[in-house]
């Protein structure tokens, strides 16, 4: 394996999981969970977005391709799902379980599909078309261990911000998250009418 092309692998990724813009929406949500289980929690996540890509690594195309459902389809769906979130965290509405009783928004939205969402598994399959599964593997891998520290730092922001500096942090993060979402549509619609 050719650690130029590794290393190659590993920052294409890198920049399209976009840990550090991420990082802000996993301090909303560990702002909810008790502070002796967010270690928990943030293994959940970054294990869940680990698992995620790996799966669309390993089977993903070939599931698509079964089901006939084009990325495009899944794109809408993504954003479709990313909306509800957003929607649902502005206005209080706890879907499903809530953080608070342990874990709620660990895998949605936060594992998926702001870090193992659309553009991650798309680049991690045109990884892996163009470097082999061993490379598109390993930049997964590497870049949720690099996601590590970033969130788990990003934890002090509650400190620092307060309950209701987080409560308006989290406002704001949801309209920023509804407008990704509604990015992510744009872009499936679009890919569809080409």
């Amino acid at each position: 394996m050719n650690a130029w092309v590794l290393l190659k692998s590993i920052l294409m990724l890198f920049v399209v999981l976009d840990p550090v813009t991420v990082s802000p929406f996993y301090a909303v949500e560990a702002s909810k969970i008790a502070e002796e289980k967010r270690v928990e929690f943030l293994n959940t996540v970054l294990l869940s977005a680990l698992a995620m890509l790996v799966a669309f690594a390993v089977i993903g195309d070939y599931l698509f391709e079964i089901l006939n459902v084009s990325f495009s389809d899944f794109r809408v769906a993504a954003g479709i799902i990313l909306m509800i979130y957003a929607v649902a965290s502005l206005f209080d509405i706890h879907i499903g379980g809530s953080a608070r009783e342990g874990g709620g928004g660990a895998i949605v939205p936060l594992a998926v599909p702001l870090l193992a969402g659309p553009g991650s598994i798309s680049t991690l399959l045109y990884i892996k078309y163009s470097y082999g599964y061993t490379t598109a593997l390993l930049s997964a891998v590497v870049n949720i261990g690099i996601a590590y520290p970033i969130f788990y730092y990003s934890s002090r922001l509650i400190k620092f911000l307060g309950e209701y500096g987080i409560s308006l942090v989290d406002k704001f993060m949801s309209l920023i998250m509804a407008g990704f979402a509604v990015s992510i549509i744009r872009e499936g619609i679009t890919a569809m009418t080409m």
